[in-house]
């Protein structure tokens, strides 16, 4: 799952995911798979473990024509994704069980991850 690939549609912002390569063509665009980039000081991720739930919290201003399309959480079998729109916060909860990398999409950016530590006590 970790090398799981992520397409986005720059017209209507359709998400597709795939576990493998793919021809993924969306509006007769053929799309490529976005490339992933660790977060960097314009894009900063918070991570907090509350109960058995990481929130996660993106600072990004969330206008109409630049905001974060989703956020996503990839553990060894899974992956969970959480859709949002310009009028969200940028924030998503996810259950804790083997994350390992916290996805988000900005679509003026492209996609940055955040890799997660397994505390293994």
């Amino acid at each position: 799952m970790m090398k799981s690939n992520f397409y986005v549609c720059s017209v209507c912002g359709n998400v597709i995911h795939s576990i493998g390569d793919v021809d993924v063509r969306c509006h007769g665009i053929k799309l490529e798979p976005e490339l992933a980039e660790e977060v960097d000081e314009g894009h900063k991720i918070q991570i907090e473990k509350i109960e058995d739930e990481y929130y996660v919290r993106i600072e990004n201003e969330m206008r109409k024509n630049h905001y974060i399309s989703f956020i996503a959480a990839v553990s060894d079998g899974k992956i969970e994704i959480e859709k949002l729109y310009p009028q969200q916060d940028p924030q998503a909860r996810f259950k804790i069980n083997r994350v390992r990398r916290i996805l988000f999409y900005c679509n003026g950016d492209g996609l940055f991850y955040k890799d997660i530590k397994i505390n293994r006590n």
